[in-house]
């Protein structure tokens, strides 16, 4: 069945829905018999499936029938591509028949297709899974943000990209906006034989004005910084006070000790935590999670524009949220001492971190009080000013400690994989300027939330995959076998076994294990994290490898994140004893595959922006010489991190002067013809920094002759 809340289909929704059906077609009668539609609907259909018709994808036959245009052995679906000019193709619809995995794409036949274009490819030999680009579907971007250069005869723009077209040339007199990072829009795409073209349609600044990086990336990504005015309308029209007919037949949990744990920043607060210790010593641990669908209806403008972002982007000096900043802050966030709406879990656990009994309530709380985590970390460790001061809670925050600890212990009996690498974070002077990179701290009261909300999100994946017809699951599919032989022939050259073929997750925590307390346990690990496939969205439960779980989901963040908003209403739907929840499997599947690809954006934005701060750090020390380890060793050079800045670089072939360098694909290290000098993976080194390019984010070192 279709939407019967009101929201409208997309294309992707329509085009999705009738290759979904026999023959891959449709009547119009059909089509609104099924989506339930209005009025204002129908004529919304009916105008998408003109559309479709037009841009070739449908075909009408008589009787207002529609069919789904099929390309002879051609399938559609999105490129990555790579700085060297090759590139990958994911297949929309899944793995193609005779196909493992992505499809392989050689420089020449990716014709005029960019990065993150939908596109439509042929095979070219299905055995190595090869294809070329037979069109471009959909374009990914318009515009592009780069720097403008002169190269003597033509201006260019240089793209902050570098999966991009290294130049997009522009028109007209734009001398007075040279070496200007600017917004071009592409009139031409490339081909083999001509550089795409485009107009300059805004300036941005020169690279070193202040937090111009920042803006760089918000448009590169296309990020949305303001809402429209419908969104702001309809947050403004909402009281912050709950009225009589909101709590009406909820749950009333306002008289348990309810706290929030969040980093000290946090100013939008969707989760909420208390327990109860039961005297068999097991816990009835209870989980708060912000009611966002009490106030962000389907097919609202509110909803579109969350789905259309998919989730909010954290950057150091800001963020761009999902919802405007009177629903996240305020109305939705779970706020201290203030009466506030949720949907709970309340799960009862031994003493072993079984889950014995689930509830699901829509509920009204009211937190107690607000910890940030190195508050809780510090009762933990028995600071005697903050248990003084948080003295009323200090048997909670116990409480809660323990029952992590005893789910914490029986996940990994299970299996799972525990990545706890040092994440970096940016070290603020008083002017806010950046001043260095530190190991963020991590404490056990990060993994104490992090169990709770782990055991929330399986209890909901469970009751949804068990009891209605369609759902949306947070899944991480098993590596693929070829990744782990190379990543076993890689810790083979480092003198590590790795067992083979690792086809549970407990190998390899078992693996991670054996290497604590080594220098380059990090690199290990993060070695074995890239040898891993995404996570990511569907509306099809494939399990999550990383956590050994056969079920799971996301619940605990609908404040920032789109498919935890859509599994509570899907969990709303089931708590008012429906079994259809107002979204069809297309659907669910189609809010899937776009909060996966927004998520991809938002890391990579907030990675880049990240690594353009580190540029800003590491550029006080060009010449320098500093502590390194190898990360990667490739034909064209050596990959390394900086020990004390977390900050990733290159040693390119090409700049090592001393000797010619040649990769030995055995021991996984390059050789000098001459010197027999060997760079080897893991090994530390001291490093020059030679330049760095802030466009592209990207360090060179030199080695350092000992």
């Amino acid at each position: 069945m279709a939407p019967t809340d009101g929201s409208n289909p997309s294309k992707d929704d329509l085009l999705r829905y009738i290759r979904g059906q026999e023959d891959s077609a449709a009547s119009f009668r059909r089509i609104l018999d099924d989506f339930e539609a209005d009025a204002v609907g129908r004529r919304q259909i009916r105008e998408i499936l003109d559309q479709l018709v037009k841009d070739g994808a449908l075909v009408r036959h008589k009787g207002r029938r529609y069919e789904a245009v099929r390309i002879p052995a051609a399938w559609t679906g999105r490129i990555a591509l790579h700085p060297d000019g090759y590139g990958f193709v994911t297949p929309d619809a899944g793995a193609i028949p005779g196909v493992a995995g992505d499809v392989f794409i050689p420089p020449p036949a990716v014709g005029s297709a960019l990065d993150g274009d939908r596109v439509a490819i042929a095979l070219i030999a299905r055995d190595r899974a090869e294809g070329r680009v037979v069109r471009v579907v959909e374009r990914a971007r318009t515009t592009i943000v780069g720097q403008l250069r002169y190269d003597g005869r033509a201006y260019f723009v240089s793209p902050a990209d570098e999966k991009l077209p290294d130049k997009i040339l522009v028109g007209g007199d734009v001398s007075e906006h040279k070496d200007k990072v600017v917004e071009v829009q592409l009139t031409r795409f490339g081909s083999e034989s001509r550089w795409p073209a485009g107009r300059i349609v805004s300036t941005i600044g020169f690279l070193d004005d202040p937090e111009v990086e920042t803006t760089i990336i918000i448009k590169k990504y296309g990020l949305s910084t303001d809402f429209p005015e419908s969104v702001e309308r309809e947050a403004a029209g909402r009281s912050p006070r709950l009225a009589p007919s909101d709590v009406q037949g909820r749950a009333d949990f306002r008289d348990r000790e309810i706290v929030t744990i969040d980093p000290a920043t946090a100013r939008d607060f969707d989760d909420a935590v208390d327990v109860e210790a039961l005297p068999d010593g097991g816990f009835r641990l209870g989980v708060h999670v912000a009611d966002v669908a009490h106030f962000v209806a389907p097919g609202s403008a509110a909803d579109r524009e969350a789905r259309e972002r998919g989730c909010s982007v954290y950057f150091p000096d800001r963020v761009v949220p999902m919802l405007p900043e009177k629903l996240s802050n305020d109305i939705c966030s779970l706020n201290p001492r203030t009466d506030r709406l949720a949907m709970s879990v309340v799960l009862e656990i031994s003493s072993d971190g079984r889950v014995r009994d689930e509830r699901f309530r829509e509920s009204v709380i009211r937190s107690r009080e607000r910890f940030s985590y190195a508050e809780v970390q510090g009762i933990l460790d028995g600071d005697a000013g903050l248990r003084r001061r948080r003295h009323a809670l200090v048997g909670t925050i116990e409480s809660l400690a323990r029952a992590a600890r005893v789910l914490g212990c029986r996940r990994l009996e299970r299996g799972a994989i525990d990545f706890d690498l040092p994440e970096p974070e940016l070290d603020y002077d008083e002017d806010g300027l950046v001043v260095g990179i530190v190991k963020a701290p991590r404490f056990f009261s990060h993994r104490m939330i992090e169990e709770f909300m782990i055991a929330a999100n399986e209890a909901v994946a469970r009751l949804l995959e068990a009891e209605m017809p369609a759902a949306i699951f947070r899944i991480h599919e098993p590596p693929d076998p070829d990744r782990i032989a190379q990543l076993a022939d890689l810790l083979a050259a480092m003198g590590l076994r790795f067992p083979t073929p690792a086809r549970a997750p407990s190998v390899f925590q078992r693996f991670l294990q054996s290497v604590e307390g080594r220098a380059d346990a990090r690199m290990i690990a993060f070695l074995v994290l890239r040898s891993f496939r995404q996570a990511s969205y569907s509306s099809r439960n494939r399990g999550h490898f990383g956590l050994a779980s056969g079920c799971y989901t996301h619940f605990t963040s609908p404040i920032r994140r789109y498919p935890d908003l859509v599994v509570h209403r899907l969990l709303k739907a089931r708590l008012s004893g429906l079994r259809r929840s107002g979204y069809i499997p297309a659907e669910l599947e189609a809010v899937a595959a776009s909060s996966s690809a927004r998520e991809r954006i938002a890391q990579e934005a907030e990675r880049d922006l990240f690594d353009w701060k580190r540029m800003n750090l590491l550029e006080e020390h060009l010449g320098d010489a500093l502590d390194a380890v190898i990360t990667r060793v490739l034909g064209r050079g050596i990959g390394v991190e900086l020990v004390d800045y977390f900050i990733e670089g290159q040693i390119a072939v090409e700049d090592m002067e001393d000797d010619y360098y040649e990769l030995d694909a055995r021991s996984r290290s390059l050789v000098g013809r001459g010197t027999r000098r060997r760079y080897r993976l893991g090994q530390r080194l001291r490093v020059r920094v030679a330049r760095i390019d802030k466009l592209i984010g990207r360090a060179y070192f030199l080695p350092v002759s000992e």
